[in-house]
């Protein structure tokens, strides 16, 4: 379904504790390569919108001080993306971003099944997780 409407009242139309929202606002401070009017109100509107939801939401933004104050309440991963309008000039250019989220954005692999291994018999602690046909060590608190 494709809705043209305002962020705030989509959200509010669609909100259930079963609800997913991905949102992918206008970058902060680069609003003027958009179409679309969103000011640094609305950026705020967003997050008081997103923090009243039943439902879990992403966010994602460029990774700068003003975003990552305005959402410090919630989860926050830092990521990089390539750059695909520096790819012409700048070959594996990397763009800084992060995701925000209202849950643990770990829970899904922290449920996966894990593999005992013959480590953690002799009191050498490593985690393995199995991720299909691959296992991943995970390190481990001391």
């Amino acid at each position: 379904m494709i809705e043209n409407k305002d962020f705030e009242a989509l959200i509010r139309q669609y909100d259930r504790p079963n609800a997913f929202f991905y949102c992918d606002p206008p970058y902060f401070e680069t609003e003027g390569h958009y179409e679309v009017v969103f000011r640094k109100e609305d950026h705020v509107r967003l997050r008081d919108t997103l923090k009243g939801i039943q439902g879990k939401f992403m966010v994602s933004y460029n990774d700068c001080a003003y975003i990552r104050e305005l959402y410090q309440d919630f989860q926050i991963e830092a990521v990089t993306r390539i750059n695909n309008l520096a790819q012409r000039y700048d070959n594996g250019s990397e763009f800084p971003e992060v995701l925000i989220a209202n849950y643990d954005m770990e829970e899904r692999k922290k449920s996966m099944p894990m593999q005992m291994n013959l480590f953690e018999l002799y009191g050498e602690q490593k985690t393995v997780r199995w991720k299909g046909k691959e296992t991943e060590e995970e390190p481990q608190d001391t």
